[in-house]
């Protein structure tokens, strides 16, 4: 079971990680049109362990909204409702990313730069299986 839970995990991380570039996306199109050359190429960057942690803390917040939210959505048949649910997520999880430490210029680039780097991803992949294991001990005990 524990294997099946580090594996789902692993694959979530790695979805949401990808996931995160259509955040950024949907932010971006809502902010003026910036020149794209300098967003085309994801910089080399150094990420501390501190941004790293920041950064799972981030995620994992913002995946609890989306799914939160998701099935809000789901439930929902009025567009204009819909459209409220979409901008309050969005604010929720602009407010959990900026809650860590991190601006939402500073999540986008590490997203990115995970996305160029294995060992990123897999820093920030152990920092997110840290987080869900400290935040599940009663579900092991079971």
């Amino acid at each position: 079971m524990k294997a099946v839970k580090q594996t789902l995990l692993c694959t979530l991380v790695a979805a949401s990680l990808s996931s995160t570039a259509v955040l950024a996306q949907e932010q971006k199109s809502q902010t003026p049109a910036m020149p794209a050359a300098p967003e085309q190429a994801a910089p080399q960057m150094d990420v501390s362990d501190q941004q790293v942690d920041n950064f799972a803390d981030a995620y994992v917040a913002v995946q609890t909204l989306s799914q939160q939210y998701g099935a809000k959505l789901q439930q929902t048949q009025d567009a204009e409702k819909s459209q409220q649910l979409q901008q309050q997520a969005q604010d929720e999880m602009q407010s959990a990313i900026t809650d860590t430490g991190l601006s939402l210029n500073e999540y986008k680039q590490i997203a990115r730069a995970a996305n160029e780097s294995e060992t990123l991803r897999q820093r920030i992949t152990v920092a997110v299986n840290e987080l869900i294991q400290a935040d599940a001990p009663e579900e092991s005990e079971s």
